[in-house]
């Protein structure tokens, strides 16, 4: 068995393959890669893992070169993908290898990987026998998410934890009683407002995460591609909203990207009811799975519980190597 990686592949050809994937994530979605490119003056590559003849899986990986190529950069955010039918632990070693040999580590080169590979002994292991060195001791903290599947509402319904499920209980009532509206309008005309909002609740309480041009890059994007999707919550009476979200869709799979929230929109767990009701604007485009997107399992107990109350199946990745 010789693993290669032929970066042959144009967006078109890397997304039909991309749309195979069972659970796609969003950073390795080439609208993603494109809009990233934009922004850190980097250049998506879309490759395309084979054995012989065989096509085995799909990665997308950044570069930057400077200097006439000797200074440069080199990002793999949570691939390679790997087909249906394709043990990909089987092959994840001989993929690390051939990866190596494109972009071996040297001076000059600055590498980051964070390989879509649950945190485990194993999986270390794996990584340090194709020559990649782990730049952590807590895999977990690199990053960690919820998977949650789109299936039937009763389903989900019985996967909620107990606390969650009163939330939606308390929101549903409010929206019975007409004191809550939640409705989904075009995307591109609330964009602007929902980041705007988000921004500023972002800069209250400290949170870092995305740049402003990264958001707004991705947001454009994917609303020009129709593969955004704003929900906004309002109290009854108001023209204005209590909460809002905002899902980009990529492939079988959406990521819940920003959210905003507001004193009222908390009294009336807007939220619970925005994410509860995401679920069926997914069903709707035959979308299987919502990620909730990352966080820091050790250092967001509050974002991690609140994650796990809509009963979704976390996912602890082997963290940031080189």
């Amino acid at each position: 068995m010789v693993v290669k990686i032929d970066f042959d592949l144009d967006a078109d050809g890397f997304r039909r393959r991309f749309a195979r994937i069972p659970e796609s994530n969003l950073l390795q979605d080439d609208l993603y890669g494109r809009a990233m490119a934009r922004v850190q003056g980097l250049r998506p590559r879309w490759g395309l893992i084979r054995d012989g003849n065989d096509e085995l899986g799909v990665v997308q990986v950044l570069e930057r070169h400077a200097l006439s190529g000797l200074l440069g950069a080199v990002v793999l955010d949570r691939g390679p993908l790997w087909l249906p039918g394709t043990d990909g632990v089987a092959h994840v070693g001989d993929f690390f290898r051939a990866f190596s040999r494109i972009w071996p580590r040297r001076i000059g080169r600055r590498r980051r990987l964070i390989p879509e590979l649950p945190a485990s002994a194993h999986s270390m292991a794996l990584l340090r026998a194709a020559g990649c060195r782990a730049l952590t001791d807590t895999p977990a903290a690199g990053y960690a998410t919820f998977i949650v599947a789109a299936d039937a509402p009763a389903t989900c319904r019985k996967r909620l934890l107990p606390r969650w499920r009163h939330a939606l209980e308390k929101a549903e009532d409010a929206i019975a009683d007409s004191r809550l509206v939640v409705h989904w309008p075009p995307a591109r005309s609330r964009a602007a407002d929902l980041l705007r909002r988000h921004l500023a609740q972002r800069q209250a309480v400290g949170y870092r995460g995305p740049t402003v041009a990264e958001l707004q890059r991705l947001l454009v994007d994917y609303a020009r591609a129709d593969q955004l999707l704003i929900g906004e919550a309002r109290e009854a009476g108001s023209d204005a909203p209590c909460s809002m979200i905002a899902l980009l869709c990529h492939g079988t799979t959406a990521t819940y990207q920003i959210a905003w929230n507001s004193d009222a929109g908390r009294r009336l767990h807007a939220n619970n009811a925005l994410l509860w009701s995401a679920l069926d604007q997914l069903r709707e485009r035959g979308i299987a799975h919502l990620d909730l997107g990352g966080h820091d399992a050790l250092r967001s107990p509050l974002l991690r519980r609140y994650k796990a109350g809509l009963g979704g199946r976390e996912v602890l990745l082997a963290g940031m190597h080189d």
